[in-house]
């Protein structure tokens, strides 16, 4: 099987997503020199992180997590992910996040991404929060390897998207916050619902203004009455 996985990487070689080299046989997505230089925030093991600051005074969450901050070619992997289909990259990233938040005590956890508009989920063919959140629970479930009173669930059916919003990216805080303010509500199809007091992570791509994480956090916490954290691919400096 190895000799004919080193074939089809002769013939089809995988390039790093970061730099675009060649990758060797036991590397996958990142070449180890990239995979050393990834731009970590650390904001796992940093309480009042910048992150967290972001949401003072708006939004009443209990921590804030990225992986890596978004700068330079460590943009390109979570680009990938969002536009151009690149599922495995997503779940990567994602389980690197939550291998990171196997420090949260609760014994369960729920996941939930943020909900894209079923027209923008047609047109893309998948919701790459979706796929961040199987990553994080992939990630939390590895690393907690012997807890097992621990229990990690995505609920990707909890919040619904009820207007289709124009893309964020170019927009100012204010803008992005006018964008998404009424956008999102419960979703009363939703098969399962946690009780008041559960541990929701709340997770998304990227955390710039924070405007569309704030408008779902606000839902989770104000009509479940959920203790929100809320965990990202990148964060925007």
């Amino acid at each position: 099987m190895k000799w004919w996985r080193l074939l089809f990487d002769l013939c089809f070689p995988k390039r790093c997503t970061v730099c675009g080299c060649t990758l060797n046989y036991h590397e996958q997505h990142f070449c180890l020199e990239c995979y050393a230089d990834m731009p970590l925030t650390h904001f796992w093991n940093v309480q009042d992180n910048p992150a967290e600051k972001v949401f003072w005074g708006r939004c009443r969450v209990e921590r804030v997590y990225s992986l890596l901050y978004y700068t330079d070619n460590w943009r390109k992997p979570v680009h990938l992910l969002k536009y151009e289909g690149n599922i495995p990259i997503g779940k990567c990233l994602g389980k690197m996040l939550g291998e990171r938040l196997s420090i949260i005590p609760d014994s369960h956890i729920y996941i939930v991404p943020i909900p894209l508009h079923w027209r923008k989920r047609v047109r893309r063919g998948y919701n790459q929060a979706e796929v961040i959140a199987q990553g994080i629970k992939d990630g939390l479930e590895a690393g907690c390897t012997g807890n097992g009173s621990r229990k990690v669930e995505v609920l990707p059916e909890l919040l619904r998207r009820r207007s289709f919003t124009n893309t964020q990216t170019a927009k100012d805080r204010t803008e992005r916050w006018r964008n998404v303010k009424d956008a999102f509500e419960p979703n009363p199809r939703c098969r399962k619902v946690p009780s008041a007091g559960s541990h929701i992570i709340l997770c998304d791509d990227v955390l710039t203004t924070g405007a569309t994480l704030e408008a779902c956090a606000s839902i989770l916490i104000e009509n479940y009455g959920y203790r929100v954290s809320i965990a990202t691919l990148a964060y925007v400096e």
